[in-house]
């Protein structure tokens, strides 16, 4: 088996969620809650720069060993500056 890595690149607005931002650039996660913080789909892996604090969902979906890792909810997780993220099966 191969792994492939696909790179896109989008400007969003700060503030913005990665969920969001996923959807400006064309790039569909995995949602069923509408973006609420409460399925756990959209797993995301930040690899570089920073992101607003964990919320409650995010801590409670996650835990604190998986956000500390860099994984985080794509809809709660909003853009504060630039980022490169890795999208994940888990």
């Amino acid at each position: 088996m191969a792994k492939v890595t696909f790179i896109s690149e989008t400007e969003v607005k700060q503030g913005k969620s990665l969920l969001k931002a996923a959807g400006d650039a064309n790039i569909k996660l995995k949602t069923s809650c509408d973006g609420k913080g409460k399925c756990g789909k959209c797993v995301v892996k930040v690899v570089s720069g920073e992101l607003t604090e964990p919320t409650k969902s995010e801590i409670d979906i996650l835990g604190n060993k998986k956000i500390k890792e860099g994984y985080r909810l794509a809809c709660q997780a909003d853009v504060t500056g630039d980022k490169v993220v890795v999208i994940t099966k888990e």
